[in-house]
């Protein structure tokens, strides 16, 4: 069976995400107007921990900020 190690980020949208690409209504509904490049910074991170063998498990936006939820295995070495 497979073990999991966790590790949480938090990361400034605003440095992903330019605020004036972003719109909300009245009742709190933001859309991205539209998106800029290709997100290069974001693809950064992701690749960066896909590197290091993290996977990215959820993340969810609060406050200007992004809160990143990534998993690894644990292998282990087993003597045989």
């Amino acid at each position: 069976m497979a073990r999991w190690k966790y590790k949480t980020s938090i990361l400034d949208l605003d440095a992903i995400i330019p605020p004036d690409m972003v719109s909300c209504d009245e009742e709190g509904n933001c859309t991205v107007d539209g998106i800029p490049g290709s997100l290069e910074a974001l693809k950064d991170i992701l690749d960066k921990e896909g590197e290091s063998e993290w996977e990215l498990v959820q993340c969810q936006s609060h406050a200007g900020k992004l809160l990143v939820i990534w998993k690894k295995e644990i292998k282990e070495a087993f003597a045989s």
